[in-house]
């Protein structure tokens, strides 16, 4: 996963209305019901309440980021489930996740990010959650995405599972990447097209999945874009966002949610 710092999350936990307010006027759909839609299940058959969950902070690598277990449980507790974080780290902190009884333990470190359901077995990896939940982002905001051009930058983990997902829900799916054979490999796989210039691929279309850390130029960006972007840091500029219509990004929302609906449904 690409590795958060505090200064990006340091806000959640004091946000979640607002975020989730924000996120209903760009989509139409809160959190919770947009987790759930990412992965083809109805947000109201699940009473969230009866679930507990544990954010286990890991010390190991580069050591715990300041502020992302509190920001994960907030996350969880703003769509319904009951929270904590444990009070010790590592294995120590799982087993006190298990001792508490939490259904669904969250943990992450350098590498990945994923939810365990101990209960059922099921267990969900940042990467696809993302690009699910992205996904679904972009169709909410874009009223459909059936027969429109979409284009994902970035070929990576995130970006293979969103084309994917994209092309499932109809759209006609292009593909760059700063290495072209990533994205002809991706593309050739799901029936996409590779554009080796990502400068002509983001100036040619209006709707946008991008799952780059690098950062958009708004002169690229044409008027009336719908970018759905859950890279870090933030892709745009002061020019990017006034041309674009609307631009949904968080650095650990949309990820976390879906990752969570996922736990509790036992689907991916």
């Amino acid at each position: 996963m690409t590795r958060l710092t505090e200064d990006m999350i340091d806000e959640i936990p004091r946000t979640a209305g607002k975020r989730s307010e924000n996120l209903r006027q760009a989509v139409g759909m809160d959190l919770k019901t947009l987790a759930f839609r990412a992965i083809g299940e109805d947000p109201e058959k699940y009473d969230l309440s009866k679930y507990v969950t544990a954010s286990v902070p890991i010390t190991a690598g580069l050591g715990v980021i300041g502020g992302f277990s509190q920001s994960v449980s907030a996350i969880l507790e703003s769509m319904g489930f009951r929270s904590f974080v444990t009070s010790r780290t590592d294995i120590d902190g799982i087993y006190e996740a298990l001792e508490k009884e939490a259904d669904i333990l969250f943990t992450a470190d350098d590498v990945r990010y994923i939810a365990y359901n101990r209960r059922t077995g099921t267990y969900f990896d940042n990467s696809f959650a993302t690009a699910a939940g992205y996904a679904e982002a972009l169709d909410g905001a874009a009223g459909g995405l059936e027969g429109k051009n979409v284009l994902v930058v970035g070929a990576g983990l995130v970006g293979t599972d969103a084309v994917r997902i994209l092309t499932s829900k109809g759209a006609t799916v292009s593909i760059t990447d700063v290495l072209i054979g990533k994205a002809e490999k991706l593309a050739s796989e799901y029936g996409a097209t590779a554009i080796a210039s990502i400068e002509n691929a983001i100036s040619s279309h209006k709707y946008i999945l991008n799952a780059s850390p690098g950062l958009i130029p708004g002169r690229l960006i044409v008027e009336g874009a719908v970018i759905s972007s859950p890279g870090v840091p933030f892709s745009f500029d002061a020019e990017g966002v006034g041309k674009a219509d609307t631009i949904i990004h968080d650095p650990l929302d949309i990820g976390t949610a879906v990752m969570a609906a996922g736990c509790v449904t036992s689907r991916k």
